[in-house]
């Protein structure tokens, strides 16, 4: 496996560069004054966009987590309430071109201002929808449509702009760290928002106060961006490749094409994330057929998020420190492949809770834990190309892999047999207001994937047994793809090496110059 050494062409590993900065100071090394800062005010920044990304997940998730009680207050049926969910996968592919280009273009600022009031133009959208003053109940589904995909088109903007923010904010042995707290917001909102569900929504009256509350965070990060940022990027870069000139979009989207480490990152990346966000969507439904309570499915949901999020900040540290973001990422995606057949062995036999609980832990320790660190591979894939660019198409190949895993499930899925119903456990589907269950709503709705999948197994309990071997299959191969193919340079290191190097060299020269000029003058 190659070396950091390696990867950069030659010269000191790049965790020893001189352009390490310390906070709200230039660097000075090697006799060097090198004009590299950070400030305080990125952690403002930083939080203006965790507040955003929590907001819209919110948002996001709202209905799935309450469907039977949305559907009684907006005198709908389930189907239509799932659209509410499926339309931030609908929004995400077109608008995620938009959304790549502004960041990159126009800038941070400009990209989170305008999903940050998107997000809240259509949050007040979806709390008039439920005011029936003033607008009709016959309204008010079509009312609430609108507001929710205007929330879906924010997300993007939103969800993208991680790695930008960490590039432009925050020094090299900061930027993995950072882009994991920027990242991990999103599922967090998604926590935030089933905690909160489950105890405002006790009846279909309630949908008011829940949409009016929910409303809330979204004001607060739109008055935090308006009001407290300022500008796109900081006065003084805080990296040799914040200070460089990145490649135009259009420029960045013709390298994208031609590489190969890229592309093959982009596409076992989205089956990654594809296979996660619908493994945490379906996981009750897979585990109530064979007899686990919503109880059991609660806590090995909640494991999977939590420990996910635990994971990723363990490897932000780590690739900030050492910087093997290619040997990371593989160690992560091997062990996420280990961890998913353990559990597509076990979860189809009964009274296995603890291989069950540890499968799925482990799994989202690694599987969500390696989410920023492919992201700031990416990047280094393709440097000078805008990180906004590179996250962006990783994310919209994670949506368009999950539309396929949904058919794979709708189509391998069958009904269980007469004598495996007697110890399946799927009450979920006979709940009265979506609230019953704190599992029930969350794993088996939780994302914009199970909405489709509901639709063909609410009728009964479903045997997932080929769907799931098939679903490890897929892993396991863009696991064995992604080791023994991907090879790439860490571009952006070695560009922030070879400035490095280059200040050293002008300041020497400098130097050389006075010294002959002091002595024959």
């Amino acid at each position: 496996m190659a070396t950091n050494y390696q990867r950069l062409g030659g010269g000191e590993p790049a965790n020893r560069s001189v352009l390490n900065t310390s906070v709200n100071t230039s660097t000075e090394e090697s006799g060097s004054r090198i004009h590299y800062r950070v400030y305080k005010r990125r952690w403002y920044v930083l939080a203006v966009l965790c507040v955003l990304n929590i907001s819209n997940a919110m948002a996001w998730i709202t209905f799935a987590a309450v469907a039977d009680s949305s559907a009684a207050y907006y005198h709908t049926t389930l189907e239509n309430i799932n659209w509410l969910s499926v339309v931030f996968m609908i929004a995400s592919i077109p608008f995620g071109f938009i959304a790549a280009w502004m960041l990159d273009t126009v800038g941070l600022r400009a990209g989170l201002l305008l999903g940050a009031w998107l997000n809240i133009i259509g949050l007040v959208i979806r709390y008039i929808s439920s005011v029936h003053k003033i607008i009709p109940s016959d309204y008010s589904f079509a009312v609430v449509i609108v507001g929710q995909s205007i929330c879906a088109i924010a997300q993007p903007f939103l969800l993208f702009a991680p790695t930008k923010l960490a590039a432009q904010w925050f020094p090299d042995n900061h930027r993995a760290i950072a882009n994991t707290i920027g990242s991990t917001s999103n599922p967090f909102g998604l926590l935030v928002a089933f905690a909160l569900c489950s105890v405002i929504v006790k009846n279909d009256g309630d949908i008011p106060n829940l949409l009016l509350y929910f409303t809330i965070p979204g004001a607060v990060g739109a008055l935090m961006v308006t009001l407290g940022m300022w500008s796109s990027v900081p006065p003084t870069p805080p990296s040799a490749s914040a200070a460089d000139r990145h490649e135009s979009f259009f420029q960045g989207l013709k390298k994208i094409i031609r590489s190969g480490p890229f592309i093959l990152l982009v596409i076992c990346f989205g089956a990654g994330f594809a296979l996660f966000s619908t493994v945490t969507s379906i996981v009750e439904e897979i585990l109530c057929a064979r007899g686990y309570n919503d109880s059991f499915s609660d806590l090995c949901g909640a494991l999977m998020i939590g420990c996910g999020m635990v994971g990723a900040l363990i490897a932000g540290l780590l690739v900030d420190k050492y910087r093997n973001f290619e040997e990371m990422a593989k160690i992560g995606f091997a062990m996420t492949s280990l961890s998913f057949i353990v559990f597509a062995v076990f979860s189809h036999m009964r009274d296995k809770e603890p291989y069950i609980i540890t499968s799925l832990s482990l799994l989202g320790l690694f599987g969500f834990g390696i989410y920023p660190v492919c992201l700031e591979l990416g990047v280094e894939c393709v440097y000078p190309v805008s990180e906004g660019t590179s996250a962006g198409f990783m994310a919209m190949s994670g949506q368009i892999q999950g539309m396929l895993l949904i058919f794979v499930y709708n189509g391998l899925s069958t009904k269980l047999s007469p004598a495996e119903m007697q110890y399946q456990q799927c009450n979920g589907t006979s709940s009265s207001n979506g609230t019953d269950s704190f599992s029930h709503s969350m794993y088996s709705n939780h994302s914009m994937y199970s909405k489709f999948m509901q639709s063909s197994s609410s009728t009964q309990p479903m045997d997932t047994t080929v769907t799931v071997l098939v679903y490890a299959g897929y892993l396991v191969l863009a696991t064995v793809i992604f080791i023994l193919f991907f090879r790439t340079e860490y571009k952006r290191m070695r560009a922030e090496h070879f400035s490095a190097a280059d200040h050293v060299l002008n300041y020497s020269s400098r130097n050389i110059i006075q010294q002959n000029r002091s002595i024959y003058s």
